[in-house]
């Protein structure tokens, strides 16, 4: 999604979601004389994430990400109006649609597709720039609206727990920091992200470590700035003040680690030659694959970590 856009949460039902999919509604309404805040700077291409309770009153660990829905229009109508969009929509009991005298807030949207693979909420620690509790402590009622400068942030996040094909979805420096971040914490890593070196002269995307008080083992830089070179001045860094046993870099511009390696062996020849041995380059499209592979055992691997 274009990171010009805002988006949004909608809390509803496994039912309304079955249904709408069955009949292919394309109007989803929300209560009568209300107004969710943040509901009229949806536009055309905005994201809604669709969570749903298993039964109204359902408690929040069985609330689950089930698909998503691509905003058309955002409308308000009245009561008189609602009847052109009536057939389109779901209606539930618990919130009837808007009566003559009443308006109703409504969007209209395309592309209702459900998830392979159903992300619960409790799973979501992605935060956004402001917020101070991850995804999943959020206070969600009906409708959350998240800005646009947090929204690709949040609809990757759960995109990728959702095991989205890698074609279908952008993939951005965010969703390959969080899969890093997974996989340390799966593995019995102490995982920290935009660490500083002590010296304060870098900040690493990611490092692994055995022990809370310990160096880091690993550091990660993911390179999506197209400054190579920057990101091994951050792992030789790393190298140079920790003694990292490993230095791994992601890079964006290339799928195939190989391919990666042998564009980068020039300048692990030359400038940052101390640390050839260390460095670990990954291409971003078999970080996808592995950790695709890995998620799947996640628990098995957690327990299997335990020392």
């Amino acid at each position: 999604m274009s990171a010009s856009l805002p988006a949004c949460i909608v809390l509803t039902t496994h039912q309304w979601f079955e249904e709408c999919l069955r009949r292919g509604c394309t109007v989803l309404y929300f209560p009568p004389n209300r107004s969710p805040r943040g509901v009229s700077r949806l536009s055309s291409g905005s994201i809604c994430l669709i969570l749903a309770k298993s039964r109204p009153g359902a408690p929040r660990e069985e609330w689950v990400f089930l698909g998503e829905l691509t905003v058309k229009n955002v409308r308000l109508v009245g009561g008189e109006e609602f009847h052109a969009y009536a057939s389109r929509a779901v209606i539930v009991e618990e919130s009837p649609p808007p009566k003559p005298g009443e308006s109703s807030w409504i969007i209209e949207f395309e592309s209702l597709t459900r998830y392979r693979r159903p992300v619960k909420l409790a799973e979501c620690y992605v935060r956004t720039s402001t917020s101070r509790k991850p995804l999943k402590d959020w206070a969600i009622l009906g409708f959350t609206f998240i800005r646009p400068e947090d929204a690709s942030k949040v609809v990757e996040y759960v995109r990728n727990l959702a095991c989205v094909e890698v074609e279908d979805r952008e993939v951005t420096h965010d969703v390959l920091v969080e899969e890093l971040l997974n996989m340390g914490r799966w593995l019995g890593f102490v995982v920290r992200r935009d660490e500083l070196t002590p010296d304060n002269v870098y900040k690493l995307d990611v490092t692994w470590r055995d022990v809370e008080g310990h160096r880091p083992l690993k550091a990660f830089e993911v390179e999506f700035s197209g400054d190579v070179d920057r990101a091994l001045a951050r792992l030789a860094h790393a190298y140079d003040i920790w003694g990292c046993e490993q230095l791994w870099l992601i890079v964006s511009d290339e799928a195939d680690s190989e391919r990666a390696r042998k564009l980068l062996e020039p300048r692990l020849k030359g400038s940052f030659a101390r640390i050839r041995d260390k460095v670990i380059i990954v291409g971003w499209e078999d970080l996808q694959s592995m950790y695709e592979s890995v998620e799947p055992h996640k628990e098995l691997l957690e327990r299997l970590s335990k020392r």
